[in-house]
């Protein structure tokens, strides 16, 4: 082979080795860069998913905590008037003895719904899901929300401010000491068990300390209430974490539901408030018959016995509308004139005959005050419906107009009832 020859062969032999060259390590880094930015799109997926599953803890944590404060309210005021009153006891409605004995009784089977901590185990027992955050902000304010929690819990458990006078050790002392004719048919105490448990309660000095507390209770809820609130809206500018994908978290991780149908929505549901019980009966024509029922309470004085009577009255009512599927979103409509009082119970019995005399007058001016209520009672909903995966349960979702004319979003959950 000739020199001119020899040289244009290797000039050419390198040429493709090193084309070879540079093609693998272009290759080499191809591939890292794709797998660092593959690595990089997981770590901020898992550190959006991360983020996002504490905001929703908290807040879910803030909104059982207000529950718990609402529960104490609503309950307070029967055990209060009860203890007040104790004459009270036996002219009352069973219901009003059964709050104030839930509202008494120390509960030592469940912790709160609030103390819950299976979500902060997942975020702190993780140390790769906190150091992806990258944000030391945001994990302190976390860190502090979970122990000001922890904090709550220590003190809901010990402090003698939460501490509720009808102790486990008092009731089974008291369940020793009652015979078989003091329970009802299926075991559990009888009306006027219950009656003389509140009665035993009224006279104790822990019944009236615990009563005295109330406001003290409220204060140290509230005020962590407010910090929560404080600190969860700064991690969600912090992280950038808007409500859009709170409401995508919570579809796709809370609720596990489907959407909606005419078939799923017809039926008998039931909803729970603190203030009253609903009874929705969608029928398949697209007419509804609601039935709402709730306590309202008769207040009247007898002068000639110089006295203030204060009694708990069940009360129920009908209102007649229509009902429309429209797409996810359930649309009822009451028109005025479409309503109906079914009762109005105020149990006179065992009353003197001036009180009852009262307590009919009371009764009446009621009857006609709900009445033009009902007649003028109008009502035009647009929820967003969706079901759990069993289609026994029901959600909505809507706004309402706050006091202070802010909107308010409001969640209401119905269960499926046979008709």
């Amino acid at each position: 082979m000739s020199e001119k020859k020899k040289s244009a062969f290797l000039n050419d032999w390198w040429r493709q080795f090193l084309t070879g060259v540079m093609g693998t390590a272009i290759g080499v880094g191809l591939t890292f860069a794709v797998s660092n930015m593959v690595d990089n799109h997981k770590k901020a997926q898992v550190r959006r998913q991360t983020a996002t599953m504490v905001v929703y803890d908290i807040d879910e944590m803030i909104r059982e905590m207000k529950e718990d404060l609402q529960w104490e309210k609503t309950l307070y005021p029967v055990a209060m008037s009860l203890v007040s009153h104790p004459e009270k006891v036996d002219v009352v409605s069973i219901d009003s003895i059964k709050q104030a004995v839930a509202y008494l009784l120390e509960d030592v089977t469940s912790i709160p719904d609030w103390a819950n901590d299976t979500k902060e185990k997942a975020f702190t027992g993780g140390m790769e899901a906190w150091q992806n955050l990258e944000n030391t902000r945001f994990y302190d304010n976390v860190q502090k929300c979970y122990l000001r929690r922890a904090d709550l819990f220590r003190t809901v458990q010990k402090d003698l401010v939460f501490r509720r006078p009808i102790s486990e050790a008092l009731f089974d002392r008291f369940v020793a000491g009652i015979t078989i004719d003091d329970l009802s048919d299926d075991g559990s105490l009888s009306e006027e068990s219950l009656r003389k448990l509140v009665k035993q309660m009224c006279d104790k000095p822990e019944t009236v300390r615990y009563l005295r507390e109330y406001r003290l209770r409220n204060m140290v809820y509230n005020e962590l209430i407010d910090e929560l609130t404080r600190l969860n809206q700064e991690n969600k500018f912090l992280m950038s974490i808007s409500d859009e994908e709170i409401e995508a978290y919570i579809r796709k991780n809370v609720q596990k539901t489907k959407s909606a149908t005419p078939a799923l929505v017809a039926g008998v549901w039931e909803a729970q408030t603190n203030a009253a019980t609903e009874t929705f009966w969608f029928k398949p024509d697209h007419t509804s018959d609601v039935t709402v029922a709730f306590v309202a309470v008769a207040e009247f004085r007898v002068e000639s016995e110089d006295r203030e009577v204060r009694m708990d009255v069940p009360v129920s009512y009908r209102m007649v509308g229509e009902w429309e599927l429209e797409g996810d979103v359930l649309h009822t409509v009451v028109k005025p004139g479409n309503c109906e009082i079914l009762s109005v119970d105020l149990n006179l019995d065992g009353l003197s005959e001036a009180a009852r005399a009262k307590g009919e007058e009371w009764q009446a001016a009621y009857r006609q005050q709900l009445n033009e209520y009902l007649q003028a009672l109008s009502d035009d909903l647009r929820a967003n419906v969706s079901f759990d995966l069993t289609g026994d349960r029901m959600f909505w979702e809507y706004q309402v107009t706050s006091s202070t004319s802010q909107p308010e979003a409001v969640r209401l959950q119905l269960i499926r009832k046979p008709k």
